[in-house]
């Protein structure tokens, strides 16, 4: 779990979500393991609408998701991150993505730069820094915090060479209907929110 480490008395108030915090928002709950919370948002509609909100602040189409199926969820989330025979589609780490390694130069880089930002992890935190729901989730602290800039710099500079390196491979080889589309729906949303933060 990511934790926010500015002092409580130096936050400002949290700012209305925009397209950047509602992006942030969704790669974190998709590329997390698929467990209640977002069974619960897909069975209750809360998903989809937040699927229209994004596309509407952002002009992509949003994508039209399959029934929920929760094993075909975790199933396909497995093959394609997590342990595949066939090689995985996209090892969920950013810094893989940059460097081919784990841990490597990029996943330092974003360690710096949430630390400058005053965004850290729990003692008990497990998984690695880099992996792409949980820098998501600290792009959301980022940017429900009035630092919009930091969170569009996070997605340009880290999150957006994951979606161009694996984009395309995760619609290619998903099984569930799920993570294709809206892989290839969050990599299109991804370019419009970050235009003009040099990408």
């Amino acid at each position: 779990m990511i934790a926010d480490r500015t002092p409580a008395d130096a936050r400002p108030p949290t700012a209305q979500p925009d397209a950047t915090d509602a992006l942030l928002q969704t790669i974190a709950a998709t590329y997390a393991s698929p467990r209640d919370p977002l069974l619960d948002d897909l069975r209750s509609g809360r998903f989809a609408a937040a699927l229209v909100a994004l596309a509407d602040a952002t002009g992509v189409p949003a994508p039209t998701l399959p029934p929920v199926d929760a094993t075909a969820l975790q199933a396909s989330y497995v093959d394609l991150f997590v342990s595949s025979g066939d090689g995985l589609a996209a090892p969920p780490y950013l810094g893989y993505a940059q460097d081919g390694e784990l841990l490597g130069d990029t996943a330092e880089a974003i360690g710096r730069f949430l630390k400058d930002e005053g965004i850290g992890t729990h003692d008990d935190w497990t998984d690695l820094p880099d992996h792409v729901a949980a820098v998501a989730e600290a792009g959301v602290l980022l940017a429900r915090h009035e630092r919009p800039h930091a969170a569009r710099d996070l997605l340009a500079r880290w999150v957006r060479p994951w979606f161009d390196r694996y984009a395309s491979s995760v619609a290619d080889r998903d099984g569930s209907g799920f993570y294709g589309p809206l892989t290839t729906f969050l990599h299109a949303t991804i370019r419009e929110v970050t235009r003009g933060n040099g990408s």
